[in-house]
């Protein structure tokens, strides 16, 4: 009888499980999925035991790639449209892609070309903001995000995917037009949110991360004294703090102190331990060493990777070379297969470390070119 009536209760917990879901789901379907509906059902999953070690590597194609030469073209469009290159099959019956793209046309078995995908807009930071974030924003000039990036809403729901890990990482640039960056922010989330970002390129000799290194004479012993001192400072500061700041900041100290004092991150971080030949196949230049670091990185936990593949030494942003010799069909031939490389190598290289079913790549940019 005892337990009849403990398989009674598990039915009835099952029951007013199912039936706020279904409350959670129509609501969301009316009104968009509220943050504590999203929080609750998080909670849920974390409660059923749900494996939390799923990542994504997002390659950011900023500036406009174009759909012609890669994934979408059109052979039977007129010549001055569809430009000069041609098409080829794929591993997939009746599916074809750009010839530019041998490589992944031999394993499109493992892909999932969308085509569909759409917005109504011409600007690059209308267009990127709409896709890194969801929502649409108006460009104000200042390039001030209005919403959180998916990378930063992963870090505020998910989090890392084990302890002395960041959650969200961007691989990207010092310098450069700030439009090709400013989206991939935290907006109003916090600083808490923001990724932990990598400027210096992983494919040159002196490679560091800035963020890691200690300041000039410190040390772990110093180091730990002033983590002492700020924590007393915050205790006193906590009793008249009415904004929620001290809690941003302990998030945002406690990764940055994590990450400094800790070996994880330096070891996810250090591509000498990778075999050379393997580096050679994913490409000695600054996009083939990022995509290789981005899957060390989601190895050693870090749950999204951004790579911004712009706009250092190539760019996207092509139609200003239609006033250069070759215009944009010539860059294509430049940057297409290297792109080609990083992504067919980072695929083969998931699915060799049986990680393709744990790691998505998300590779997109905010709109193409003819």
């Amino acid at each position: 009888m005892h337990c009849i009536r403990a398989n009674e209760r598990d039915r009835n917990k099952v029951r007013d499980s199912r039936r706020a879901f279904l409350r959670t789901t129509v609501s969301a379907g009316m009104a968009g999925l509220s943050l504590p509906a999203i929080l609750e059902l998080q909670a849920r999953a974390s409660e059923s035991g749900a494996s939390k070690d799923t990542a994504i590597i997002q390659i950011w194609l900023g500036g406009g790639p174009s759909h012609f030469e890669t994934y979408d073209p059109k052979p039977l469009a007129p010549t001055e449209i569809r430009g000069p290159f041609g098409v080829i099959g794929t591993k997939l019956p009746d599916v074809h892609i750009s010839e530019l793209l041998p490589r992944q046309a031999a394993l499109m078995d493992k892909l999932a070309i969308i085509r569909s995908v759409r917005h109504t807009t011409d600007d690059h930071h209308t267009g990127m903001h709409w896709c890194i974030t969801g929502h649409f924003a108006n460009a104000t000039g200042n390039f001030l995000p209005t919403h959180p990036s998916t990378g930063s809403v992963t870090a505020r729901l998910r989090g890392a995917n084990r302890p002395g890990m960041p959650p969200y990482i961007h691989l990207g640039f010092k310098s450069g037009n700030p439009v090709y960056d400013a989206n991939h922010h935290a907006a109003y989330l916090g600083g808490g949110y923001e990724p932990f970002r990598v400027t210096d390129d992983p494919s040159d000799g002196g490679f560091r991360v800035d963020n890691l290194q200690l300041a000039s004479g410190m040390t772990l012993d110093r180091l730990d004294n002033r983590r002492a001192l700020l924590v007393h400072f915050d205790r006193i500061r906590r009793d008249i703090d009415s904004s929620g700041m001290i809690g941003t900041m302990d998030r945002y100290h406690q990764t940055a102190l994590d990450l400094v004092t800790g070996p994880k991150a330096r070891e996810a971080f250090d591509l000498s331990r990778e075999d050379p030949k393997l580096r050679d196949r994913y490409g000695r230049n600054r996009w083939g060493q990022s995509a290789l670091l981005a899957r060390r990185l989601v190895e050693h936990g870090v749950s999204f990777v951004t790579i911004n593949t712009d706009p250092h030494s190539f760019t996207w942003d092509m139609h200003s070379s239609l006033t250069k010799t070759g215009g944009n069909s010539a860059a294509m031939q430049e940057v297409a297969p290297m792109l080609d490389g990083i992504v067919a190598t980072l695929v083969e290289d998931l699915s060799d470390r049986g990680l393709d079913r744990q790691v998505l790549v998300l590779v997109w940019g905010e709109f193409g070119r003819t």
